[in-house]
């Protein structure tokens, strides 16, 4: 069992070693989003002319209607995931509503540089933890999305051992990486949040504050894979709405939506992984569907899931309104 943590910690080692060094990369990353964004661009712009000739009728309106549905019980589900990772820590949030804050600040992701949703959360956070204690909340919430975006690759073709590579993530989610996890989480979230990093010392005692309540955060975890499940369903009910679900089976289908979301997140030069994604799928499985289709179900897709980004935490603000007016 020793022998095999050990074999466990050097790949995480290596894997954290060239996750840093395409981070330090910042010209890279832009290059990418601006590649990828302008490639979105240009498929657009060929295509143009067979886009505007598709014609979108009333079942396709209801089915983009429930897909931005499902992305707003995503954002909700994906909060309760967060609330549920801090209390793994065993942190005590007192009087901060965790799901309302995630709620609140989601949408500031769009704004440029990408980081004033972590920035504001570690501010709130602060009033009721340490900064460290914050700030390892802060951390988790991205990785706890990725690795269950990457549990799922799996589970879509089981006869693939090889995919079984994908589970790593999850794996250094248990309480055994936990120090390892976290250390190295902030060393790589202090290339973009140095302000933040200067208020406390990134030593062991920065993660000694924390104390899992089990070996594994079994609950979150479960709540975050749901969580990546309702964005594909939104994603699916796209495909559906333009009658290019069926070209592919809903595995693959599954597959690439995980891989490709999971990749904007790990490119966050551009808002909510704009034309990373996009441009993922069209490379992948364009060549098997008609692309203008494919595009506007993509199209579709990104509109429907900024809208419920935007259209939640206004609600939120609009109640809170209507409550101190009342």
């Amino acid at each position: 069992m020793e022998l095999l943590t050990s074999y466990i910690r050097k790949i995480f080692k290596n894997i954290i070693f060239i996750f840093k060094s395409l981070i330090s990369l910042e010209r890279i990353r832009i290059l990418l989003t601006l590649f990828s964004v302008g490639f979105v661009g240009l498929i657009i712009c060929i295509n143009f002319n067979k886009i505007t000739q598709e014609e979108i009728n009333i079942k396709s309106i209801i089915l983009l209607a429930i897909g931005c549905l499902v992305s707003v019980l995503s954002i909700i589900i994906n909060g309760l995931a967060w609330k549920q990772i801090i209390r793994w820590l065993g942190y005590k949030e007192n009087n901060i509503n965790i799901i309302y804050l995630f709620i609140r600040t989601n949408s500031l992701k769009y704004l440029p540089g990408g980081i004033w949703h972590f920035l504001e959360r570690f501010r709130v956070l602060s009033s009721s933890l340490s900064p460290e204690q914050a700030f390892a909340s802060v951390l988790l919430e991205p990785f706890l999305m990725m690795s269950a975006a990457l549990f799922l690759l799996p589970v879509t073709d089981l006869k693939n051992i090889t995919l079984l590579i994908f589970l790593l993530p999850s794996v250094l989610l248990a309480r055994r990486f936990r120090n390892s996890l976290l250390m190295q989480l902030g060393v790589i979230k202090n290339l973009q949040l140095k302000k933040i990093v200067s208020k406390f010392n990134l030593s062991r005692a920065f993660v000694s504050q924390s104390n899992p309540s089990s070996s594994f955060p079994l609950t979150p975890f479960v709540i975050e894979v749901l969580f990546i499940l309702l964005k594909f369903a939104a994603f699916w009910f796209c495909l559906k709405a333009f009658m290019i679900d069926d070209y592919i089976p809903t595995s693959r289908w599954l597959f690439t939506f995980s891989l490709a979301w999971t990749i904007g997140l790990l490119v966050p030069s551009a808002p909510g992984g704009i034309g990373i994604f996009e441009s993922f799928v069209l490379l992948t499985i364009g060549e098997n569907i008609p692309e203008e289709l494919l595009l506007l179900a993509l199209i579709s897709y990104r509109l429907i899931t900024s809208i419920a980004d935007l259209i939640v935490p206004g609600i939120l603000f609009l109640k809170r309104i209507f409550y101190r007016l009342n």
